[in-house]
């Protein structure tokens, strides 16, 4: 397979520049590994390649789904299996922040037998009557392994982990244990900041979201989009819409912030447990030192002299 390697970090750490100049670099294409950029017209909100990005390096599995569509590890990999297959000749660099992703594409994926149409029915008809919250502490409660990079908004992921036990009386997360249909493992570059310099960027991320016209995108799709669209579980958008005065606005970008270093705080769990990668740190450094850094330790893994 032609993946080179792959690059994760938490969200606002600054992956995307990274990757864009190290894709320039090595003469390849960018596949998004991340499970809510992939919806089209969600871009600022989602922190989409910019694009300027997206015209010096191509970019797949990013804004290409309808807003209607449901979108899962299973699709995710399908599709991702088949650009590799149909491009042999081409070079590419996995990049995003969702670790189940990464790690389905890798590892593979578990057999679960198919669960009757029926319970997750009445799984969706219990989260849309108690509310996400409820959702979120049952799924906790159910199976805490599995929902470590679960994040307030992820129902599809949620009702998924209810569904499996529910049908199968195994949690999902040891069903995730055995896998089948991988590509193989590669080098994963983790891409790691301070805890309080990525808060800060995380901030400033939200607020720069804002300048950049996250509202109007969201009124925007509010036109077209019916409201219960997946795209629409997207942090922010369902909450933004609903803010009709300064102070409602402020109290939903303070509360995006928030969620938003919570996930990271995930995330982090995430690559520290879940998977083999090697640490870069990013503190203090500009992009192109990173990709140095990057490359030194690339090169380190293929001599054996630094591991996973």
């Amino acid at each position: 397979m032609p993946i080179l390697f792959a690059i994760v970090g938490a969200t606002g750490t600054g992956k995307s520049s990274v990757a864009v100049e190290l894709a320039a670099r090595y003469g390849a294409e960018i596949i998004g590994v991340d499970s809510r950029q992939v919806y089209k017209g969600f871009a600022i909100g989602t922190a989409q390649p910019s694009c300027a990005d997206m015209e010096k390096v191509k970019h797949h599995m990013v804004d290409f789904l309808e807003p209607e569509k449901v979108f899962s590890a299973g699709d995710f990999c399908a599709r991702t299996r088949e650009l590799l297959e149909a491009h042999p000749e081409r070079k590419f660099i996995a990049v995003g922040g969702t670790g189940l992703y990464m790690q389905s594409l890798m590892l593979g994926l578990p057999e679960i037998p198919k669960v009757a149409p029926e319970v997750r029915t009445e799984i969706e008809n219990y989260g849309r009557t108690a509310g996400i919250d409820s959702l979120f502490k049952i799924s906790q409660e159910t199976d805490p392994e599995a929902m470590v990079n679960v994040d307030e908004h992820n129902v599809q992921r949620m009702v998924r982990i209810l569904e499996v036990h529910r049908a199968t009386g195994r949690k999902l997360s040891d069903w995730q244990k055995e896998r089948v249909g991988g590509i193989g493992e590669h080098p994963v570059i983790w891409l790691d900041r301070p805890r309080e310099e990525l808060y800060a960027r995380i901030d400033a991320r939200v607020d720069q979201m804002m300048s950049d016209g996250w509202m109007q995108e969201v009124l925007r799709l509010a036109e077209s989009v019916p409201f219960d669209a997946p795209a629409w579980q997207s942090l922010g958008y369902r909450e933004l819409y609903a803010a009709h005065t300064q102070n409602e606005i402020e109290f939903v970008l303070n509360d995006v912030k928030r969620k938003t270093r919570n996930y990271a705080k995930r995330q982090l769990t995430w690559f520290r447990g879940q998977m083999k990668t090697i640490r870069v740190d990013m503190s203090g450094c500009s992009s192109a030192t990173v990709c140095e850094r990057v490359e030194d330790a690339l090169d380190g893994f293929a001599r054996g002299a630094v591991k996973a």
